[in-house]
């Protein structure tokens, strides 16, 4: 990995963005983290909205752009005919350790327009000899009937709409790819899509469309693990910028080591994850056992433990009888120290409430002193701390 980093910024020394940023070689990955800036979103949006995509105006030509909304802007993604080969190679080699190749059909059932996810699964298997059908989302008795007919073996899109597939008809694949909400991180659904494709290698994604993609299972692997050969990944603690320990959530930062257009250097996702080295899994060794889990914009401490409010959706992930609304109470207890209450939207059975408070220790480290089930959260706000004015 030092090698491609170095590689990298050998490369990036005269970039117009990041002349004078970067050091021109590194020691040990401890030293790129500590002599290299982070870059943040709203730094690549600026960049974007400038004449000409600013520092970051093409040196050869684009031969595909997406388009990304970040806040209130479509922000151009950008990629040379390069960089979409190196993107077929990685996802090439993804398919070929999954079994998949000529002969295959796949349906993607992703979005396209202007967006990213039915292009890029559509592309990647096509370069592999795949046949590829591009139905894109929605009409599901439509898509299930040419599923039949058409003989896929391989299905991508969202895992909700993938049951209505099943249960309208279409054959169950070899294989499926997810994406789009939540899948091995709410068991629940997980599940469901377990029982209702029998023998189906599952796969597990995680991509954004200025690193695409980021991370995916592999047979055998636990979590998704990263595409090393485009990206290098870090985990930082978002407070104050510091990596954390290996194992400890945090951050996830990512690097490009070869694209060509738009290249990102520790450039912050808000993304939470945790990181973890493995042993080889199909040549890759650095694992995000469980995806991710929230956002990093909105951390508070509670009892001496940061947390993240965002990442209690995954707390509540497929438990029956909640809507997903959730709220974190922060006040005093009677002897001064913190008193934490988690307020859920809907009536769960009381199992569920044990459940609850077991999955919620596990995410924060930390207990809940009380888990209340309430049949309607008032406004859309996540956390009410009345410490400052207990």
């Amino acid at each position: 990995m030092l090698d491609r980093l170095n590689a990298q910024l050998e490369r990036l020394r005269r970039h117009p963005f990041y002349a004078g940023r970067l050091p021109s070689h590194v020691m040990s990955t401890e030293e790129f983290a500590a002599r290299t800036p982070l870059m943040s979103r709203a730094d690549l949006v600026a960049e974007m909205g400038r004449p000409g995509y600013g520092a970051f105006a093409p040196h050869v030509p684009p031969v595909r752009v997406h388009l990304t909304p970040m806040g209130a802007a479509l922000v151009p993604i950008l990629n040379s005919a390069a960089d979409l080969r190196a993107i077929e190679a990685a996802c090439g080699q993804h398919l070929d350790a999954c079994g998949i190749g000529p002969g295959d059909v796949c349906m993607v059932t992703f979005g396209y327009h202007l967006f990213v996810a039915g292009l890029f699964y559509q592309s990647q298997m096509e370069a592999r000899g795949v046949a590829c059908i591009p139905h894109g989302p929605g009409e599901t008795e439509r898509a299930a009937d040419i599923a039949r007919r058409c003989g896929v073996t391989v299905l991508a899109g969202n895992p909700s709409h993938a049951l209505k597939l099943i249960e309208a008809g279409c054959p169950v694949p070899r294989v499926f790819f997810a994406g789009g909400e939540a899948f091995t991180g709410n068991q629940a659904l997980y599940q469901r899509v377990h029982d209702a494709m029998p023998g189906t290698l599952l796969i597990d994604s995680f991509s954004l469309s200025e690193c695409l993609p980021v991370a995916r299972t592999f047979p055998g692997g636990t979590g998704v693990h990263v595409f090393e050969e485009l990206l290098y990944a870090e985990v930082i603690d978002p407070d104050s910028g510091q990596p954390v320990a290996h194992g400890e959530r945090g951050e996830l930062v990512l690097t490009h080591l070869t694209k060509e257009l738009q290249p990102l250097v520790r450039y912050r996702t808000g993304d939470l994850t945790v990181l973890r080295h493995t042993e080889p899994v199909f040549g890759r060794t650095v694992s995000l056992p469980r995806v991710v889990f929230g956002r990093a914009d909105s951390m508070l401490k509670i009892k001496g433990v940061k947390i993240y409010p965002s990442e209690l959706r995954a707390v509540l992930l497929g438990v029956e009888g909640l809507s997903g609304a959730y709220r974190l109470v922060v006040s005093r207890n009677a002897h001064g120290g913190d008193r934490l209450s988690l307020q859920v939207e809907g009536t769960p059975a009381p199992a569920a409430i044990d459940a609850i408070a077991m999955r919620f220790k596990q995410q924060t480290l930390i207990s809940a002193d009380a888990i209340e089930a309430v049949v309607k959260l008032e406004g859309t706000h996540l956390v009410t701390d009345q410490r400052s004015t207990a």
